[in-house]
């Protein structure tokens, strides 16, 4: 029998199976390596961990620093208390550094709606909690410390965090996420790295090596990510965008800058919850929700390589569209928007009366898609992007924090009242700021979650009974006209940004509830009244400021704006407006403005040598007032070379008993050294209309005396 050949592979000294072993050897030797350098680093995090080194989230912010840190709690007679220089920022604060026995220590953060604007901290949620705990459960003292800042973005309330810490804390509610792009920063570091290198540096930068190595680095000199030396810096306190002069003009879209800001967003969150942990506190996080139904888009931009004739197209429609909501032809008008998004389905303002549209349709989810669609793609945004809420959601379950849902729970609450889920003014103010029972569903809401996790054991007595009970406590302890002038202001906020819907509407809310003759009243009768010019309503617009001066006879302010509008050349009136402008000028002497249109209108009416001191003072006021300039090039020929006195004339004012203002004459040293009138002479009524003008020039009659009745008819 012959023998079969044995197989070339079943040699020990096969190639192949060199080649085998070989491979094998190094996979071991690669694993026993990675193994070694894995144990290494897990002793060397163990050793850091017990010498108290803390990872680098917990350290900084590795993306911006600040120029510096001034504390936001100082010591003041025994206890710690908000510090003078954050007052334009914070509420006004104060608790003991060290927490008395059975205090259960709440520390609140976020931006303006932790602070409770455009009110305060008393009817903030805070404020809300502050009173509801103590009937939640009497057995603990409850201790809630409202740390919102103005205009405090993520980065700014982790950096807060960082002393805060310091205070036994027990819980960190936090509600953040509507001004990350308030402040103007970079991450030009973050863009020019590979994902790949992104990814591990951002795992790494989680180590407490990493932060040992990063201290010892610094500590000669060097650093082991340059880039962070080249970190955005910014200001001890917020520098917003919308601060600065050309406001709305500096923001245009950037999807780059909006990815970052999203990273950012979630590291930030990361660093409070490390924070929060590195003295055994917890974490209760709220999504940030905003008004969608009701809060147009502070800017919109057609997308960039739009053809001109798609944007001339586009704009076209979007004005034709808003004629047929005005006359509530929605088919109409949905039928043109969804041309003009097809055009262009980026631009927010398109959207957003897309999405009125279709609600006013009762098609709810079409009109919520569109609306969030306007909202994510305003290009000044000043409302959390639809990620953001995403992104602590994912935190809060990745870290294992307390977690509330306010977007849900409003969006429930108006699916029980209002059929849909889109909030509105409902429980928002404006774009962001819940109104006061917006902030009691919030509270309401975290008493549950707090009730969930255990921190909470409600006495047998809390009920919606208690709960009414608080409600109206805090509801009868709110000052009405400092709520009506807060709302005043913010409406005068939402004018300035154009959102002239908005703006009404906040206005007319502060008339509802302000006293006749306060600064609130006036200043939303202001409003209103420019509000009607802008929309060609001269009539009702004249009507609401004489209604107002009747009651307020000596306001300024309407004075002020109803000079400006008797300047409107459909009505132009320059002796009833020159007449309020004199007023102004005796009321405001250092108010440039007043002058140049002082000025101005006698330059109209020819009486040049009265214009000129007026000009001169307006531009000794204020260098830079175009209007006085010009005004003042276009007179000098008129004066041939005599230029008058620069001084501006004395006012000599009185006033009737009511302390309304009576009469007014200009009065100036004659060549005699006595006082004679020259320049305008005027007088009121006793309800602010103007009864009588008169001319005079160096003490004599200049032209033809007028007088009106009290009702402002000329006689």
């Amino acid at each position: 029998m012959s023998k079969r050949p044995k197989p070339k592979n079943s040699t020990p000294d096969s190639p192949d199976t060199c080649v085998v072993s070989t491979k094998t050897s190094l996979r071991q030797a690669i694993v026993m390596s990675l193994a070694a350098v894995v144990l290494f680093f897990g002793l060397l995090e163990g050793g850091l961990a017990l010498f108290g080194v803390q990872p680098v989230p917990q350290e900084g912010d590795p993306f911006v620093g600040f120029a510096l840190n001034v504390p936001l709690f100082i010591p003041s007679q025994g206890v710690m208390t908000t510090a003078p220089n954050k007052k334009d920022f914070f509420n006004q604060q104060s608790f003991t550094k060290e927490k008395p026995p059975n205090t259960y220590r709440i520390f609140c953060l976020g931006g303006s709606t932790t602070y409770g604007r455009p009110y305060d901290d008393n009817t903030s949620f805070p404020g809300w909690l502050r009173e509801l705990l103590p009937v939640a459960e009497r057995s603990k003292k409850w201790e809630v410390i409202n740390a919102g800042g103005i205009s405090y973005a993520s980065y700014r309330v982790a950096q807060l965090m960082e002393e805060l810490i310091d205070y036994q804390p027990d819980l960190f509610i936090i509600y953040t996420g509507h001004n990350e792009f308030l402040e103007e920063r970079t991450y030009s570091q973050i863009k020019e790295l590979p994902s790949m290198v992104k990814s591990s540096v951002s795992l790494l930068a989680k180590t407490r090596t990493w932060s040992a190595m990063k201290s010892a680095l610094q500590g000669v000199g060097l650093s082991p990510l340059a880039a962070q030396e080249n970190r955005t810096r910014l200001a001890g306190e917020v520098d917003a965008i919308l601060d600065k002069s050309a406001g709305l003009k500096r923001y245009s879209r950037d999807d780059s800058l909006k990815k970052n800001v999203l990273q950012h967003y979630q590291l930030s969150l990361e660093r409070m919850v490390a924070l929060a942990r590195s003295v055994n506190a917890r974490v209760t996080f709220v999504t940030p929700a905003s008004n969608l139904k009701d809060c147009s888009p502070f800017k919109s931009e057609y997308t960039e390589g739009l053809n001109l004739a798609d944007v001339q197209r586009s704009r076209k429609i979007l004005a034709q569209a808003k004629e047929e909501i005005q006359e509530n032809n929605w088919p109409a008008a949905l039928n043109l928007l969804a041309v003009g998004v097809t055009l262009d389905p980026r631009h927010a303002e398109l959207q957003y009366q897309r999405g009125q549209t279709l609600l006013a349709l009762d098609r709810y989810q079409e009109a919520e898609n569109a609306l969030r669609l306007a909202r994510d793609e305003d290009v000044c945004p000043l409302r959390a992007l639809t990620p953001l809420p995403r992104i602590v959601a994912q935190v809060a379950k990745e870290k294992g924090a307390g977690l509330v849902d306010y977007i849900d729970l409003l969006a429930q609450r108006m699916k029980a009242t209002q059929g849909h889920g889109i909030p509105g003014k409902e429980f928002f103010l404006d774009h962001v700021h819940p109104t006061i029972e917006g902030h009691k569903i919030l509270a309401v809401a975290l008493i549950k979650e707090m009730i969930k996790e255990g921190i909470v054991q409600p006495d047998a007595s809390w009920s919606e009974v208690a709960i009414e009970k608080v409600d109206e406590k805090i509801r009868a302890s709110v000052n009405t006209e400092t709520q009506s002038l807060a709302l005043a202001n913010l409406s005068r906020v939402m004018l300035w940004a154009k959102k002239t819907a908005d703006a009404e509407r906040l206005a007319k809310q502060a008339l509802e509830i302000a006293d006749d003759n306060n600064n609130a009243a006036l200043s939303a009768t202001s409003i209103l009244a420019t509000i009607y010019m802008q929309q060609h309503k001269s009539e009702p617009a004249f009507s609401l400021i004489y209604s107002a001066l009747e009651k307020a006879p000596g306001a300024i302010e309407l004075h002020l704006q109803l000079a400006r509008f008797l300047l409107v050349p459909s009505f132009e009136d320059l002796e009833k407006s020159a007449a309020n402008l004199l007023l102004v000028n005796r009321m405001m002497p250092d108010y440039d403005e007043g002058h140049a249109l002082f000025g101005m209108v006698m330059a109209r009416r020819g009486r040049p040598r009265i214009a000129y001191p007026s000009l001169m003072q307006a531009l000794h006021l204020n260098p830079n007032n175009i209007r006085a300039r010009k005004a003042l090039d276009e007179i000098r020929p008129l004066l041939k070379g005599q230029l008058p006195d620069p001084q501006p004339a004395d006012i000599v004012f009185d006033t009737y008993p009511s302390k309304a203002p009576h009469q007014l004459v200009q009065v100036r040293h004659g060549d005699s050294g006595k006082r004679i009138h020259d320049g305008i002479e005027v007088e009121f009524y006793e309800n602010g209309r103007l009864k009588r003008f008169l001319d005079i020039s160096m003490g004599k009659s200049n032209g033809v005396e007028m007088t009106w009745d009290m009702n402002g008819n000329r006689l």
